[in-house]
């Protein structure tokens, strides 16, 4: 008897020593979700502390919380377990809360969340690369420039959701957004990503990345019916250094002011609507504030906003901004330290106040870049679900 009393003894410890542990990883959780810039699970994980691992943090705090009440027995252990036991509460309360944001402020824009897919982290669905990946100009230097074109499902004529990648303009691929690009299909869109060339130190592209995606709009239109699209239906979108050439592009496209990398028999056209995720619009607020912004920002205009002034206003989208300019979402992370978000917020009431239609979606307790974890993360869901819903409502 006294063997099998020391047994549920130790056994009883090892249960609580868990719970604990536990405990301290969602109470480390709740304070950065609480928290901005807090970085109590290491700088990256942090940052995703609520739109990626949310929903599971919630439900091992169900189970630790429920667990601390149960074994809550003994007057030797009551103090510590009610500890634990209130703590794993209210950390779980403190991060639901967080998850209940997000969510709810998805499903006010227009989106959607699974949760089954948020707490399994479910990868991208089969079969997700492009029907095909062509040519579209080719750079004086001889860089072949392509675009990655999926095809809908459908027979009738099919608008057209044309992307334009993200990376700082120095990095990222027509290809980032495969999987997303084929939902887009199968919601019936043609959807087509565009590659254009990369900056480097020493080679700014701010004069030469606008005018090849131009180029690839003028291609696309003039194609689109050869891939079951409807030229008169394009749309545009990018994410940050993308959602600025979108912008800027589309923007200019519609003054009639957009010049194009290559000759085409068809103008660039104007976008029925652009729809972007933390578009970096106001390049230099994201020069001086941007934490870790400016060496994207100088490699891409060949210095900062004091000594290329003009450069800067070239790619603001305040500066191409028109009352003719096409409907604008901008899908903003509400802790963005790459891309400050009051950038966005004051392109989009310069928007409105020129008469244009433009909405702002904010996702709370999200930095930059939240919506590129797991395809099923909540964060990617809250961001494409927002955005396929805007376009495909505009795209009629």
């Amino acid at each position: 008897m006294e063997q099998v009393v020391r047994t549920n003894r130790t056994a009883g410890v090892a249960v609580l020593a868990v719970l604990a542990i536990a405990t301290l990883v969602l109470l480390a959780a709740a304070v950065t979700a609480l928290v901005p810039g807090a970085a109590l699970l290491g700088a990256q994980p942090s940052k995703l502390v609520v739109v990626v691992w949310g929903p599971l943090l919630v439900l091992l705090g169900l189970v630790v919380s429920v667990g601390a009440w149960v074994v809550r027995s003994g007057p030797s252990r009551r103090a510590l377990t009610t500890t634990v036991a209130v703590t794993a509460t209210t950390a779980t309360l403190v991060l639901a809360g967080g998850v209940g944001a997000v969510v709810t402020a998805t499903v006010r824009a227009g989106g959607s969340v699974d949760p089954w897919r948020a707490l399994t982290l479910a990868g991208p669905p089969a079969g997700s690369a492009p029907d095909a990946r062509t040519v579209y100009t080719t750079t004086p230097e001889g860089q072949d420039l392509h675009l990655a074109i999926t095809r809908p499902r459908t027979s009738a004529p099919a608008p057209v959701f044309v992307w334009v990648h993200g990376g700082g303009w120095a990095s990222g691929s027509e290809l980032d957004r495969a999987a997303d690009m084929r939902r887009l299909a199968d919601a019936g869109f043609l959807a087509v990503s565009v590659e254009y060339t990369l900056s480097a130190p020493g080679r700014p592209t701010w004069d030469v990345a606008g005018p090849q995606v131009a180029c690839a709009l003028a291609r696309v239109a003039e194609h689109a019916a050869e891939q079951g699209g409807d030229p008169g239906r394009i749309l545009l979108g990018g994410d940050s250094a993308g959602g600025q050439l979108a912008v800027s592009v589309g923007y200019r496209a519609a003054a009639g002011t957009q010049r194009s990398a290559c000759a085409s028999p068809v103008p660039v056209p104007t976008p029925r609507a652009i729809a972007t995720i933390y578009p970096a619009v106001d390049l230099a607020d994201t020069h001086r504030r941007g934490i870790g912004a400016r060496e994207f920002a100088v490699a891409y205009t060949g210095g900062t906003p004091e000594q290329v002034p003009e450069r800067y206003g070239a790619v603001s989208g305040a500066d191409a901004l028109t009352p003719g300019a096409p409907p604008t979402l901008a899908i903003v992370p509400a802790r963005d330290h790459l891309v400050p978000p009051d950038g966005a917020t004051r392109f989009v009431a310069a928007a409105r106040g020129a008469g244009v239609d433009a909405q702002q979606v904010d996702i709370p307790f999200a930095d930059h870049a939240f919506d590129t974890g797991p395809d099923g993360s909540l964060g990617h869901q809250a961001a494409f679900s927002v955005l396929e819903d805007w376009v495909t409502r505009r795209a009629r």
